[in-house]
C-alpha cells in the first residue's frame, strides 16, 4: 500500500490527551501540529478586523461564531506550508466548521480520543502547567521530577483558573453538544479513527500508529 501524507484532525473531550498524542504524532510523521488557539492569537496580534472581533469574543468569555472562526482559520491556514501534511488541534469544533474545512483543506484522517467524563474531571483537577515554557503535567499520571517544579526549566507549576469541578463539567457538556457529533460526520466519510484514551499514553499512541499503518500512513 502506498504511503499517504497525513492530513488529520485530532479531537476529544478535555483531558483526553489529544495535545500529547498530537505532539507525538507530529514528531513521528514530521508534520506541523497546528493549534487553533495559536492561529487565533496570531490574528488578534495582527490587529485585523477579524482579529478585533475574535478578541472581543474572548474578552467577553463567549464562543466565537462559526463565520468568524472559519474566516480566521481560512486566512491563517493559507499562511502555512501544509503541503507535506499536518495535524489540526482545536478546529473544527462542530459539524458546520468541519464542512467548511473540507472545502478549503480536505482531511484524510480524523482521530477521536474517547474517555469518560469521570476520567476527564479527575485528570483536569490534577493538571498543572509551567507558566514559562507551557509544559503540562499530571500529578497522578505524569508528575514532574521535582514536586511543584517544571522538569524542563524549574519554574513553579500553577493550576489553571478554569480547572475547577464545575467549570470542567460545563466544558464537557459543551463538548458533548457541539463537538462530539463530529464522530458521526467523519465516520460517514470513512476517515474516523476511535482510540481508547483511558489507557496509558504509550498504549494510546501505539494503538494510533497501528491503525494509521492499516490505512497506509507509515512514518
Amino acid at each position: 500500500m502506498k504511503t499517504k501524507r497525513l492530513k488529520a484532525v485530532i479531537f476529544g473531550p478535555q483531558g483526553c490527551g489529544k495535545g500529547t498524542q498530537g505532539e507525538l504524532l507530529a514528531d513521528r510523521f514530521d508534520v506541523p501540529l497546528v493549534g487553533a488557539g495559536d492561529l487565533f492569537r496570531a490574528e488578534i496580534a495582527r490587529g485585523t478586523q477579524l482579529g478585533k472581533l475574535a478578541e472581543e469574543s474572548v474578552s467577553n468569555g463567549k464562543l466565537a461564531p462559526d463565520e468568524l472562526v472559519n474566516g480566521i482559520m481560512s486566512r491563517q491556514l493559507k499562511t502555512l506550508d501544509l503541503s507535506h501534511g499536518f495535524i489540526l488541534d482545536g478546529y473544527p469544533r462542530d459539524v458546520d466548521q468541519a464542512v467548511f474545512l473540507q472545502r478549503i483543506l480536505p482531511l484524510n484522517v480524523a482521530v477521536c480520543i474517547k474517555i469518560s467524563d469521570a476520567t476527564a474531571v479527575k485528570r483536569l483537577l490534577s493538571r498543572r502547567q509551567c507558566p514559562a515554557c507551557k509544559t503540562v503535567y499530571s500529578l497522578t499520571d505524569a508528575p514532574p521530577m521535582k514536586p511543584g517544579r517544571c522538569s524542563l526549566c524549574g519554574t513553579k507549576l500553577v493550576k489553571r483558573t478554569d480547572d475547577t469541578d464545575n467549570t470542567i463539567r460545563e466544558r464537557l457538556a459543551t463538548y458533548h453538544f457541539m463537538t462530539e457529533p463530529l464522530t458521526r460526520y467523519y465516520r460517514e466519510r470513512g476517515i474516523l479513527l476511535m482510540l481508547n484514551g483511558e489507557q496509558p499514553i504509550p498504549y494510546v499512541f501505539d494503538d494510533l500508529i497501528k491503525k494509521l499503518a492499516k490505512l497506509g500512513f507509515v512514518a
